[in-house]
């Protein structure tokens, strides 16, 4: 199973995402520019004011541009490249006018590296890297003060400081990526069946609900649950009750199509999104899950450990127009198929429009309870005959079966 990126609003896997990054660049680059300015102001060369005045507003100038005006889409891949090469040329030109290797804007480049090792990935922070190197060797040399033999060692320890900055920001960057997109998979999959998570698949399903009111085409909610777990662990052990809901994770994952959505929902009960399928589709995954479930088994301690389901299908929007009302009635219909022998699916079906009643209150004109009139329909080949009606269970951890 795979994720469907066209009908639930995925997370950027970045931990720097591309608005926040716009932000603290914005602020970096100001903070620079002003404190050069101020630099510049009280200790800058008296003949060159003027026009290292004019380079820091133009580098202003250019902030505003790349991160106000500019859509941030804009250029697309090469956005950021374009904008690491005009922070050089920038930084290349202050260390020209400013004293060469002696200039007090090299942490400019620390800056540059450090952020982009932090926030981007592959080799791009090292070819940065090594254009950092070459610009910066570029404005020592074309400084007015020349590169005297004294200075090497000064110019070296900056090279050697800019490469390790380059390395340690890319380790960290690359950790905190791994801890973020580990983060982002636990909240997204269930750690033991690797299916959805119910926090994910609740939003899939508020999303999908958007996209059918939209387009106008239906879709259809599974909700089923083990009928044999209980025994399993009591008999086998909790680990045996794992293996078997791993094992029907997998019969699930090989059951739905790639635009599906399948989750555990919560202990042994699982959900499936189905989008643009009706009622009749559903039951027809319903069935076929139904029956591989059944006929799976897992051998342990010499014994075979099985459990059957018993699943509850509703449609949108025949059976409800919000994901709460939806998954409360896929839950009637599911305990409803528990209540007429288990191992089989039970779709929920309003009579003639009306809101259905409680079990147990059906009547007909005589007064006698009228089984026939129940919010159900069992499509299973072992739910065919209408059972008797009786009370509602008193241990349903929610309301009776019906909506």
């Amino acid at each position: 199973m795979t994720d469907n990126p066209s009908s639930v609003q995925t997370v950027d896997h970045q931990p720097l995402t591309r608005g926040l990054y716009a932000r603290v660049t914005r602020v970096v680059s100001y903070l620079f520019i002003g404190s050069a300015l101020i630099v510049i102001t009280v200790v800058g060369p008296a003949d060159l004011q003027p026009l290292l005045y004019v380079v820091l507003a133009t580098g202003a100038l250019l902030v505003v541009a790349a991160q106000d005006l500019l859509p941030m889409h804009l250029l697309g891949r090469w956005r950021g490249p374009i904008e690491a090469g005009t922070v050089l040329a920038f930084l290349t030109l202050l260390i020209i006018l400013t004293g060469g290797y002696g200039s007090p804007f090299f942490v400019g480049y620390i800056l540059l590296i450090a952020g982009t090792s932090l926030w981007a990935q592959g080799v791009g922070p090292y070819i940065l890297a090594v254009a950092a190197f070459g610009t910066y060797l570029l404005g020592v040399a074309l400084a007015p003060e020349g590169l005297p033999p004294q200075a090497w060692a000064t110019v070296t320890f900056n090279l050697v400081a800019l490469a390790l900055i380059s390395y340690v920001a890319s380790v960290i960057g690359r950790e905190q990526r791994k801890a973020h997109e580990s983060a982002l998979r636990l909240s997204r999959y269930d750690s033991l069946t690797q299916l959805h998570s119910r926090g994910y698949i609740g939003l899939a399903l508020e999303q999908e609900i958007l996209r059918s009111a939209r387009s106008g085409r239906p879709f259809a909610l599974l909700l089923f649950d083990l009928d044999g777990l209980k025994p399993v662990n009591d008999r086998f052990g909790h680990e045996a009750g794992d293996r078997l809901l791993r094992g029907v994770a997998d019969v699930i994952r090989g059951s739905v199509r790639v635009t599906d959505f399948a989750g555990r929902y919560g202990g042994d009960e699982f959900l499936i999104l189905l989008p643009e399928t009706d009622a009749g589709g559903a039951v027809r995954v319903a069935e076929k899950l139904r029956r591989d479930i059944a006929q799976m088994s897992l051998p342990d301690t010499g014994q075979m450990v099985r459990s059957t389901v018993s699943i509850g299908v509703v449609a949108f929007p025949d059976d409800g127009r919000s994901a709460a009302e939806l998954l409360r009635r896929a839950d009637a219909a599911m305990y409803e198929a528990k209540r007429r022998g288990r191992d089989q699916i039970v779709r929920y079906h309003a009579v003639g429009g009306r809101r259905p009643v409680p079990m147990g209150q059906w009547r007909d004109r005589s007064g006698q309870a009228d089984p026939r009139q129940a919010p159900w329909e069992a499509v299973s080949t072992l739910a065919e005959s209408e059972p008797a009606p009786v009370e509602a269970d008193p241990y349903r951890r929610e309301e009776p079966p019906f909506a």
